[in-house]
C-alpha cells in the first residue's frame, strides 16, 4: 500500500515539474560557463586589446563612469583591472518612486586604459535572442522564468515562488524515487531448492542499463540508474533551489536541523550602531579603501591568513556601510569569502569574516556548500562541467519519466478498449505469473502428498 502510494506521487509530482524542472535543468548547462560564453558573444562589450600603457585604477575609472552619468550613484569600485577586460558599472536612468529596480538597471562597459564608453546593455532582459542580451536572459529565465518584475508574491517574485513550490516536492520525490528504487519484499514459496537471492544482488539491476533490451526497458532503466547514480548531486541542486527561491521553508528547517551555534574567532563586538542612511559619507571611496585595507590586513593576520588579492570596495547607504572584500589564503572558491564592514563615516569595525570563522553554525556550512556546488563556484573546470551534465542529465530523467508514463497509460487505455488486444509483452508477463502460481501450488501439493504418505 505504501508503495503504491509512493508510486502515485512520484508519477504525477515528475508531471507536474517536468516543464520547469526541463527549463531550469537546460539553462543551467549553459550558466555553468555563463562568464566565458558571454565573453564569447560579445567580444567588442567585454574585452579589450592589451596596451603598453598602464590600466587606469578602479577609482579613477568610477570617477569616469560618474562623469559620464552624474545623475547616478556608483557604490561600487572593481580593485584588480585586468588588462584585456572591460570593466562594468550600473546604473539605474529614470528611477522613480514606486518603480521597480530590476527593470531599470543597465550595464554599461568603459575601456580600462582610456574610462571611454565600449556600450550598454539591460542589466535584466527580457525574451530575446539577442546576442548582447541573451546570457542575461537564461539566467534570469534560470531562477525566475523570465515573468514580468512586477508579478510578485510576498517578497518573492512569481516565478521565484513557482521554482521554489517546485523544488520543494523535488526534494521530498528525490527521497520517494531512492525508495522505489529498492527491489519488492519476497514472497516465501517453500522451495528450499531455490534459495533467495540476496537483497543486494536484487536491487543491483537498479544501478545497471539493459542495452540488449526494447525501448521502454531501456528508457526505464535510463531513468532509474541515471537517477541512483546521481541522487546526491540532485538533492543538492534540488535542496539548494528551495534556499534559493523559498526561504520560508528553508530557514527555519535548517535551523531545526543544525541550530547550534559555535564561537565566533573575531574580537568580541561593541554594541551595533543604530542603522543609518547616508547621502555622502565622511570617508571617500578613496579614504574608505585605505581604511578597509589596514582593517583587512590587520583581522587577516590575527587569524594567520595572508590577504592575496584586495577585490572590491563598496558602499550600502542605507546603513551607512562600506565593505571591502578580498581572496585570502584561505579561500578556495571560484569568488571570495573574505571581507570586512566598517562605518561610512568613523570607519569602526562592524563585521570581518574570514574563511574558518567559527561564527557560522553546520547550517550554514552546509548552505555555503549547497549555493557553491549549485552555481560551480569550487573545483574549478571539472565543476563546471559536472554541472553542466547534470542539467541534461535532469533532463533525461523528465523525458524519460514522460515517456514511461505514456506507454503505460496507452496500455492501460488499450486494455480497456480490447482486453484481447494486450501487448506481448503483457501475455508474456501474463503467463509467467499463472506459471509461478501453478509451479508454487504443485509443489506445496506434491510436499503434502509427501508428508502423508511418511506418516502412514
Amino acid at each position: 500500500m505504501v508503495r503504491q502510494l509512493f508510486v502515485f506521487i512520484h508519477r504525477w509530482a515528475g508531471l507536474a515539474m517536468t516543464v520547469f524542472l526541463v527549463i531550469v535543468a537546460l539553462t543551467g548547462s549553459v550558466l555553468a560557463f555563463r562568464e566565458e560564453l558571454d565573453v564569447w558573444l560579445n567580444p567588442e562589450l567585454l574585452t579589450v586589446a592589451k596596451r603598453d600603457t598602464p590600466v587606469l585604477d578602479g577609482f579613477t575609472l568610477r570617477e569616469k563612469a560618474a562623469a559620464l552619468y552624474p545623475d547616478s550613484s556608483f557604490d561600487y569600485v572593481q580593485l584588480p583591472i585586468q588588462p584585456d577586460r572591460s570593466v562594468a558599472f550600473s546604473h539605474k536612468p529614470g528611477m522613480k518612486p514606486g518603480d521597480n529596480m530590476m527593470e531599470k538597471v543597465v550595464n554599461f562597459y568603459l575601456d580600462p586604459y582610456t574610462g571611454e564608453m565600449l556600450g550598454e546593455r539591460p542589466g535584466w532582459s527580457g525574451p530575446t535572442l539577442e546576442r548582447k542580451n541573451l546570457m542575461s536572459f537564461l539566467y534570469r529565465l534560470h531562477f525566475s522564468l523570465a515573468l514580468p518584475w512586477s508579478w510578485s508574491f510576498g517578497e518573492n517574485s512569481v516565478g521565484g515562488y513557482v521554482l521554489g513550490v517546485t523544488a520543494l516536492f523535488w526534494t521530498i520525490d528525490c527521497f520517494i524515487a531512492f525508495y522505489l528504487t529498492f527491489p519488492l519484499r519476497l514472497r516465501s514459496t517453500g522451495d528450499v531448492s531455490r534459495p533467495a537471492k540476496s537483497w543486494w544482488s536484487r536491487w543491483k539491476p537498479a544501478w545497471l542499463i539493459k542495452t540488449n533490451a526494447g525501448a521502454y526497458r531501456i528508457n526505464f532503466d535510463i531513468h532509474r540508474a541515471f537517477g541512483l547514480w546521481t541522487w546526491a548531486m540532485l538533492f543538492v541542486f534540488a535542496w539548494s533551489s528551495v534556499g534559493f527561491n523559498l526561504g520560508e521553508v528553508y530557514k527555519p528547517t535548517m535551523q531545526l536541523l543544525f541550530g547550534s551555534r559555535g564561537q565566533t574567532m573575531s574580537a568580541p563586538a561593541p554594541e551595533p550602531a543604530p542603522i543609518k542612511r547616508v547621502g555622502t559619507p565622511a570617508l571617500d571611496f578613496r579614504e574608505a579603501y585605505a581604511r578597509g585595507s589596514a582593517l583587512l590586513h590587520a583581522e587577516a593576520g590575527r587569524r594567520q591568513l595572508a590577504i592575496e588579492q584586495e577585490q572590491a570596495l563598496s558602499l550600502d547607504r542605507d546603513s551607512g556601510v562600506y565593505t571591502l572584500s578580498a581572496r585570502s589564503s584561505g579561500d578556495f572558491i571560484k569568488s571570495w569569502m573574505t571581507y570586512v564592514s566598517f562605518d561610512a563615516d568613523s570607519g569602526d569595525l562592524r563585521e570581518a569574516s574570514f574563511p574558518g570563522d567559527l561564527s557560522k553554525n553546520t547550517g550554514d556550512e552546509i548552505t555555503s556548500w549547497l549555493i557553491w556546488l549549485h552555481m560551480a563556484a569550487v573545483f574549478g573546470l571539472a565543476m563546471q562541467i559536472l554541472v553542466c551534465v547534470m542539467g541534461l542529465v535532469i533532463t533525461a530523467l523528465c523525458i524519460t519519466g514522460v515517456y514511461i508514463w505514456w506507454k503505460k497509460r496507452r496500455a492501460r487505455i488499450k486494455s480497456r478498449r480490447d482486453p484481447a488486444g494486450a501487448s506481448p509483452a503483457q501475455v508474456s508477463r501474463s503467463w509467467r505469473s499463472i506459471a509461478s502460481v501453478a509451479w508454487s501450488s504443485a509443489t506445496a501439493a506434491q510436499r503434502t502428498l509427501q508428508s502423508r504418505r511418511a506418516r502412514h
